[in-house]
């Protein structure tokens, strides 16, 4: 059984920042004798409530995720420490099907603002994966809809 782990708030689960969920329909591409699909939340995850404030990445010399509100909250080592004591656990996946410009789950598509410029990044957890998991197979939910880039993932899990 192939194991990928989904943002859960694609699954339907209600676990966004505003309590709230951004489902798609991805169950009718993956049979369930194969693939086994997993819901999973780096911010509900390690720790954070729902709802919550709203969280973005910024870089201040170093790349950090924060409150919206609030930069001095920092929760970018509360993330790093979630990922280091589940890594075990995260690497029993085969890859990860995430959202879309989300602060953690975010690839190639999060806005990450510092004081000159804003620009188009990976979210923290991305970012934690692909250091410590390079083979990792991953996509967001704009192109597992799309039928050639949803084949291309499909088989890169199988060969991974």
């Amino acid at each position: 059984m192939i194991k990928i782990g989904v943002s859960a708030c694609l699954l339907g689960q209600n676990v966004r920042y505003d309590g709230r969920n951004k489902a798609i329909d991805i169950n009718d591409h993956f049979d369930p004798k194969k693939y086994q699909l997993i819901g999973i939340c780096p911010e509900v995850e390690m720790g954070l409530s729902i709802p919550r404030p709203p969280i973005k990445l910024i870089k201040d010399g170093e790349i950090k995720l924060v409150q919206v509100d609030d930069h001095s909250i920092d929760l970018t080592h509360q993330m790093r420490n979630w990922f280091q004591t589940n890594f075990q656990e995260l690497s029993q996946f085969s890859g990860f099907i995430l959202k879309s410009k989300s602060p953690s789950c975010g690839i190639q598509s999060t806005l990450m603002f510092s004081k000159n410029q804003t620009k188009k990044t990976d979210g923290l957890f991305v970012r934690f994966l692909k250091q410590d998991k390079s083979s990792i197979v991953l996509i967001d939910e704009i192109n597992i809809q799309n039928n050639g880039l949803r084949n291309q993932f499909m088989k890169n899990l199988l060969i991974r």
